[in-house]
């Protein structure tokens, strides 16, 4: 009877799915929410409700309910610069203490925590609190990335944090795109054509999904190492809450702009949705520094930590002062580049690249930080 029944409620499933497929293939223009078989429940939007100073530090208090505390915290000192050496910041949850991220590794903390909206939800019978900010490092500029961090909240002993960025802003993130029983999520990133001016208005993204089990982040690939599940699209509104779909590879069929069925397209590079362009130098622990003209590139890294552990060996192995970590990013990847000396002039470069020939070995490039990056 127990295998009748599961048998019934997965056909049931597959019928549902194609019958969603079916009526999600005819539109021609999208929303993130078109694209989920099935969206997150709303419970509250949680705001501040109380503030208090504790000794140096300033608390913001949410109430959610009687079993959930949220408190976030800043650090104030005259020790502190917003620039070299940003205010600690962070919240509690609980009375158990988390940093705020922005990038899938978590390794990098934020040093800002301007909650823009603050949101529980439920999916599956489990509990989520999702906070959305801005990225510390695109202040002062107009910055397009969102700052999530996702807690599981289902266990209030045992809280799961996950994070990201995304150009997309709300909710509609989360849902579930792939049929798979568990909570997923999409990311957005600038991607512009090929041929598009230099400062064009960005208004063609990457979608790319994730999805979230025990705890762990896994993008979504049709076939690892070689594709992965993705959307092109053209935003039609300036929020992104509607598109046009111009290429895909995704778990469903869909239609371009003019009704057509879209021809599935693999897009072979990963693509890992950072702020494709940084204005800061990070010394190897993550501390920005403001980037004056020149400096020397002596290598480039594709994972963070090899990089953080490159830095580390020239200040400790070879004595090598003022190693920093630039991120930079293309269309279709990634680079942690490492750079030594952080110089007003070219002259002071060149000779910093003599050195690094002469006594260490190291294949150098003097480059102006200022107008490459």
């Amino acid at each position: 009877m127990a295998i009748m029944k599961c048998k019934f409620l997965f056909l049931t499933l597959f019928i549902l799915f194609e019958s969603f497929s079916v009526v999600v293939a005819q539109k021609k223009t999208y929303s993130l929410s078109d694209l989920s078989q099935e969206g997150v429940v709303q419970i509250r939007e949680i705001f501040a409700s109380n503030f208090k100073e504790v000794g140096d530090t300033s608390f913001t208090i949410y109430t959610q309910n009687s079993d959930l505390d949220i408190s976030i915290y800043l650090v104030h000192g005259d020790q502190y610069d917003n620039i070299y050496n940003p205010n600690p910041t962070g919240l509690f949850i609980n009375k158990k203490h988390y940093r705020f991220y922005c990038n899938l590794e978590k390794s990098i903390p934020q040093n800002f925590s301007n909650v823009m909206q603050m949101i529980e939800f439920s999916y599956l019978s489990r509990n989520y609190i999702m906070m959305i900010s801005f990225k510390e490092d695109c202040l002062g500029s107009i910055c397009v990335y969102r700052c999530y961090n996702l807690f599981d909240v289902t266990d209030k002993n045992d809280i799961v944090q996950i994070s990201f960025s995304s150009t997309f802003e709300g909710k509609e993130t989360f849902g579930e795109f792939n049929n798979d029983g568990s909570l997923d999520f999409v990311r957005l990133a600038p991607k512009m054509p090929a041929k598009s001016p230099k400062n064009s208005t960005i208004d063609h993204f990457l979608i790319t999904a994730f999805t979230i089990k025990d705890g762990t982040v896994m993008q979504l690939y049709k076939k690892k190492g070689v594709s992965s599940h993705y959307l092109w699209v053209k935003q039609v509104d300036k929020t992104n809450k509607k598109f046009q779909i111009l290429r895909s590879d995704w778990f469903i069929p869909l239609n371009d702009s003019t009704g057509t069925s879209l021809k599935t397209k693999s897009y072979s590079s990963e693509y890992i949705s950072f702020d494709p362009y940084y204005r800061h130098l990070f010394s190897p622990d993550g501390i920005r520094i403001q980037k004056r003209k020149w400096s020397v590139r002596v290598a480039k890294k594709q994972i963070l930590e090899d990089a953080q552990q490159y830095c580390r060996k020239l200040m400790q192995q070879d004595h090598i002062k003022d190693v920093y970590i630039m991120v930079d990013q293309y269309a279709g990847g990634i680079e942690f580049q490492i750079f030594v000396g952080n110089f007003r002039s070219k002259i002071s470069a060149k000779k910093m690249s003599d050195q690094l020939m002469q006594k260490s070995r190291l294949t150098t490039e003097v480059i102006n930080i200022r107008s490459k990056f």
